[in-house]
């Protein structure tokens, strides 16, 4: 098994789409209705992934060569987003439990560092809640947030990078 992170690229928009929608629809199902998986799911555009790109550094992570995972960070105010603030953390589910998180989240925090940043923040589902737990990050809010007509809960957790 290879694991290789790299820089996002425009051209990765498409794949991103899908795997976000598919990490979603399957592996979240067991946290949220199917009427909130729907409406989130629904969001998961390849446009809304090519201003994702364009405006925030989106690091890939591929599995023998083929995309399982993706994450994204402000590192400078961008949007609604504060600098340090992941935006979002996406695993195929074919790829759940080999360390693709774990490799995003990692280089993520690199990327902070080199930017001269404290800390990171993230609003994490609660299928994500867990992973970002097991890197350090801790649990300041439960917040809700509303989605096409649904409201989801999540918690806004934050990281010191000391």
């Amino acid at each position: 098994m290879t694991l290789v992170v790299r820089a996002g690229r425009a051209a990765d928009a498409a794949a991103l789409a899908a795997l976000s929608r598919a990490a979603i629809e399957q592996s979240a199902a067991g946290h949220y209705s199917p009427t909130q998986l729907a409406a989130w799911a629904a969001r998961r555009s390849e446009e809304a992934h090519a201003r994702y790109l364009a405006t925030t550094t989106v690091l890939v992570a591929e599995l023998d060569g083929a995309v399982a995972g993706f994450a994204s960070v402000a590192l400078t105010a961008v949007g609604g987003l504060v600098p340090g603030e992941v935006d979002q953390l996406f695993v195929a589910p074919s790829a759940a439990g080999r360390g693709v998180a774990r490799a995003l989240l990692t280089a993520v925090e690199s990327a902070a560092r080199a930017a001269g940043l404290a800390s990171l923040t993230t609003h994490a589902s609660w299928r994500a809640a867990p992973v970002f737990e097991r890197m350090g990050y801790l649990q300041v809010a439960v917040e809700t947030v509303a989605v096409d007509g649904e409201t989801l809960t999540r918690a806004r957790m934050e990281k010191p990078l000391g």
